[in-house]
């Protein structure tokens, strides 16, 4: 193996000393009393770790769609797409396109999905600019076509003003400018400015947006369509990729195309889906059941239960003052720490009193901004998210008692105003 880069090395440090403190890479089981909590060396915790926001992965229903698409198509078949469909794939685009309202496609992830759709709507003599804080998956198939000699540039996290001078001046030589960003930023669970990029897309006639929303599906919008549609439900310069897996509870991803023709052209050209092998059977049919819930009333249902438990999350976090980054209105928040080695004191804490959370450092956050993803979900009670706060607020008192925690200089270090945290 070649000798690692500085950098890499210190994040390979980081994640085996929090290995070895049995922090991440657990071997975990589902808990055999409760399907919403998981057991650790026969340990039971409450996770506030999942992105399956709606719960869908464990309802009964799910299982036995998934179970039956096994017994008829058994695991897989391995053909690509491009020569032939079972009928349980097109049932499922069918069902999305009445979610979606628009012509859609899938991918069996949303990497791959990424990879077939760039390089076919962006053209030779595009730019593209990407959001600070674009998802890494998109910034990977960017990268390829950077290597090819595209024009590719990124600006600072949201700020539009910044976009909309690139969108200018770039205008002057190339024939598209395309901004790639996230609708529901997937570590402080920030949203994207849609209605900021709708007035561009608008008022620039060679601006377009490439929108990744997979944190955006499911729990909010008309039968769930996401935040990105749920904002802009449709415009002909938008292109839309979301996730089958996350708050839809499956496998696969959708690509959501403007026109038929587009959706067409992706199709046949898009390399990636042309020479890859589709989903597994029991991920589309356990995803068609659950687009069926997503076309009934239930969906609405559900979405009203996590949206309490948000409301309920961010009116405490604000009560106890907690050092949490952003307060959009979605179910994803981040508890900002600063360091490493706090981030591996809470885990310590909250362990001990039976909360699973993500910890988050290099490389996904800059070392300084270390701290907890906190996701929401279905899984938990309102007295879970009061419980786990009560205690956050405990121990960051503990700890500024001794002069090892300080709330303001955590936030400092972000650099955001109280209007960016939305707390105003």
């Amino acid at each position: 193996m070649k000798d690692l880069p500085k950098q890499m090395l210190y994040v390979n440090d980081v994640f085996s000393n929090a290995r070895d403190l049995g922090l991440i890479q657990v071997k975990a089981q589902q808990d055999e009393q409760s399907s919403r909590k998981i057991s650790i060396d026969g340990k039971s915790y409450i996770s506030f770790m999942s992105n399956n926001y709606l719960a869908f992965e464990n309802d009964e229903r799910v299982k036995e769609a998934a179970i039956e698409g096994i017994r008829k198509y058994g695991m897989q078949t391995s053909i690509s797409r491009m020569y032939m469909s079972f009928d349980h794939y097109l049932e499922l685009e069918d069902k999305l396109e009445k979610i979606f309202g628009l012509p859609t496609f899938l991918a069996s992830s949303t990497t791959l999905g990424h990879f077939a759709y760039l390089p076919v709507i962006i053209g030779r003599n595009d730019a593209v600019i990407m959001d600070q804080f674009v998802h890494e998956s998109v910034q990977l198939a960017v990268s390829t076509l950077k290597a090819d000699g595209y024009h590719v540039e990124m600006v600072k996290h949201s700020q539009m003003d910044m976009l909309e001078r690139r969108i200018k001046m770039l205008s002057e030589k190339y024939d598209n400018i395309w901004y790639m960003a996230d609708s529901v930023y997937s570590m402080h669970g920030d949203t994207a400015p849609m209605k900021d990029i709708e007035t561009l897309l608008n008022t620039y006639d060679k601006f377009k947006a490439y929108i990744d929303d997979a944190h955006g599906m499911s729990w909010i919008g008309e039968h769930g369509k996401g935040y990105a549609l749920h904002n802009i439900p449709r415009h002909e310069k938008m292109y839309v990729i979301t996730s089958l897996n996350k708050g839809f509870g499956a496998f696969s991803s959708a690509l959501v195309f403007p026109n038929k023709l587009t959706k067409q052209t992706v199709y046949n050209c898009g390399g990636a889906l042309r020479f890859s092998a589709p989903t597994l059977h029991a991920g589309i049919t356990a995803a068609s059941c659950i687009a069926d819930i997503h076309l009934s009333e239930e969906i609405y249902e559900r979405q009203m239960r996590l949206n309490e438990l948000i409301t309920v999350f961010k009116q405490k976090a604000k009560e106890l003052d907690l050092p949490v980054i952003n307060y959009a209105h979605t179910p994803q928040f981040f508890l900002g720490l600063g360091s490493v080695e706090l981030l591996i004191r809470f885990s310590q804490f909250l362990m001990s009193k039976d909360f699973l959370l993500s910890p988050s450092t290099v490389p996904a956050v800059p070392v300084k901004h270390s701290g907890f993803r906190i996701s929401l979900s279905l899984y938990q009670t309102v007295n879970d998210v009061k419980n786990l706060l009560d205690l956050l607020a405990e121990y960051i008192e503990v700890l500024e008692k001794e002069g090892s925690f300080n709330k303001e200089q955590v936030l400092k270090g972000f650099k955001m105003s109280d209007k960016q945290r939305q707390l105003v």
